[in-house]
């Protein structure tokens, strides 16, 4: 464990683990470093220390964790150990998707990296053997306006029962988006990222941002539970997406 935020969570549960090995001492698990247009935030850095030490860099992922439980939690709280514990609604998840970020893997018979959007392969469960650790993310420099929007029981301290992030790339002409909490796993909309590309000069248009909202919805893959029906969530998911993408189509109207 490093923040042990989750670790917690299953000991009041009654959970027993046959040992718990403390990493948030290891210096280099903390360092955060800039390597040309990629950011390297090592597995135990801090919702916390994105929020104060990379806002500017990595914007989307920065408003994720402003959404995160409380200022406590984000102090200890780890982005790779929630990633780690396999939460397919995970507010730092859809952004880290939006940005293609990749994790980063160690282990004995090497390293390797795995997308991040495609590292929880099922609730609870990551492509992470049991003698393997996550040592990074790499993320890269935000190149464009980014929005992140999430609906919930409240903005924080609760898990969401929908969240879309929204990158837009100028230059390229194109768009990443991830929805998370809309499935058994994280989601890019591929035909609703095309649809961007294709109407890249028509992005202020209102009916843009609809037709984006309903191919993100078309593409989730949502499950039933006490916080949201099939249906909601499937509604949710559209309205999240279509409300982001107005939201970075304003920015980059008004970029210079």
């Amino acid at each position: 464990m490093a923040g042990g935020t989750g670790v917690l969570v299953d000991l009041n549960r009654g959970v027993q683990p046959v040992a718990l090995i403390d990493l948030s001492r290891v210096a280099g698990l903390r360092d955060a470093t800039r390597e040309g247009d990629t950011v390297r935030l090592g597995a135990g850095v801090t919702y916390t220390d994105v929020l104060e030490r990379h806002a500017s860099e990595l914007p989307g992922l920065a408003a994720a964790a402003r959404t995160v439980a409380s200022r406590q939690v984000r102090n200890r709280a780890t982005l790779a150990g929630a990633l780690v514990l396999g939460d397919p609604s995970g507010d730092a998840l859809a952004a880290l998707g939006a940005a293609e970020a990749v994790v980063e893997i160690r282990g004995p018979r090497g390293e390797r990296t795995v997308a991040a959007d495609a590292f929880i392969t099922r609730p609870g469960v990551c492509d992470l053997q049991h003698d393997e650790l996550v040592t990074a993310l790499l993320v890269p420099v935000a190149d464009g306006p980014v929005a992140y929007a999430k609906a919930g029981a409240r903005n924080a301290m609760a898990r969401a029962v929908c969240a879309v992030a929204v990158a837009l790339h100028p230059a390229r002409r194109t768009a990443t988006a991830c929805v998370v909490g809309a499935g058994p796993v994280a989601i890019r909309p591929s035909i609703a990222e095309a649809l961007v590309a294709a109407s890249w000069d028509a992005l202020g248009d209102a009916e843009t941002a609809e037709r984006f909202g309903a191919l993100v919805a078309a593409a989730v893959d949502p499950l039933a539970d006490e916080r949201g029906s099939i249906a909601y969530r499937r509604h949710i998911a559209g309205v999240l997406a279509a409300r982001a993408l107005r939201r970075v189509a304003a920015e980059a109207v008004v970029a210079p």
